[in-house]
This record gives C-alpha cells, structure tokens and sequence, in this order.
C-alpha cells in the first residue's frame, strides 16, 4: 500500500480513534495542578516559570530521544525543536543560567517508530494549546513574545500549516504501516508521564 494512497476517510478514522482513546489521559494532564496553575487568573510569574521549566524537560527529552528516532519520517524537526524558547523565555523572566543548566530532562521510554509517532504526537498537539496559553500570559501577566513567551508563540502564524503536515505525515505512516493501536497506547501513555513529570519533575 503507498502512503499517498491512504483516504481521507481512513485517517479521519484513526484521528477519531486517537482522540477517543486518549481523552481520559489528556483530560487528566489538563486537571494536573501546575497545568490548572498556568491559567488562572492569578497566574504568577512564578507559577509560568515552574511550568515552562518542568514543559522543558519534556520538550528537550522528545527532542534527544524521540526526533532521531523519527528523522526519516519528517524532514523538517528542526523546524520543530522548542526547546530553545523555552530556555530564551527563563532568561527573559528572571532565572539565571546555573538554574537553567540545572533543569531534569525526561527520558522517554520506547521501542518501536508506532510508538515514538504517538508520543510526538502529543508533543506536536501541545503547540495548539500554547496558542491558548500565549494569550492568557499576555493578558495576565503583559508578556510578549520578546520579552518572555516564545515558547507558547510557537510557529505563529504557522501553527496551523504546521499542524496539518504533521498530523497527514503522521497519519500517512501509522495507516500504511499498521501500527495504529502502538501509535493510540503510546500517545495515552504519554499524556500520562507528562502529568507525573508536571507533579514531580521525573520520569516515573
């Protein structure tokens, strides 16, 4: 079967399936206390600081581990990388290079391509709600861009191209390859080692 060949049908299928699967463990990651903290209306400079700190030990885990793993499937991860931001952003809102260096990395746990697509899946995923983030941050505590939220601006104006040619490479290979239901366990796994990282800034 050639990848070009996979329907629209066929990946609606899938898509629906991977939400439905992993409602629960995204739901549960949006419950979790330093995520609820990062949209409050009380929202510290503290509490964005903790959670794009804790955020970057995810993203830079993905980044070292996952990305290789998945380097001849998507040709543009560099395009992708965030880790960067999120380091430009501490630097921005106060915290000091030693701090920085000193910041946990996640460790991600896989063995196969099904199921380093479903934890990129929901790093990829995450750049949607940074959109959502961005203007929170930006209302609450006057950050831009420049002076502090890049990671949350994401691809800009590119977010939503950048979206669709993932989510149709991703879909392309999980179809043709079979590896569907690795591809759904994994992403619902992922959630939730994201949602013990947040509490407890290690891999679990």
């Amino acid at each position: 079967m050639n990848e070009l060949s996979v329907s629209i049908e066929d990946q609606d299928s899938f898509l629906n399936s991977l939400r439905n699967n992993t409602a629960d463990s995204h739901k549960q990651l949006e419950e979790n206390e330093i995520s609820a903290a990062i949209l409050s209306p009380e929202v510290t400079i503290a509490d964005y600081q903790e959670y794009i700190s804790r955020m970057y030990g995810v993203i830079a885990g993905c980044e070292r581990k996952v990305f290789p793993a998945l380097s001849g499937i998507f040709a543009d991860l560099s395009e992708r990388e965030k880790s960067s931001l999120i380091i430009n952003d501490l630097y921005k809102t106060g915290l000091q290079q030693a701090e920085i260096e000193q910041l946990p990395v996640c460790d991600f746990d896989f063995s196969t391509t099904g199921e380093a697509l479903g934890i990129m899946y929901v790093l990829e995923g995450s750049t949607l709600g940074g959109r959502v983030l961005l203007k929170h941050i930006q209302k609450t505590l006057g950050l831009g861009e420049s002076d502090g939220v890049s990671f949350f601006y994401g691809y800009g104006s590119e977010t939503g191209k950048m979206w669709k040619s993932f989510i149709t490479r991703f879909s392309e290979y999980a179809i043709t390859n079979n590896c569907e239901q690795e591809v759904i366990s994994s992403a619902a796994q992922t959630f939730t080692v994201i949602d013990g990282w947040l509490s407890h800034g290690k891999s679990l």
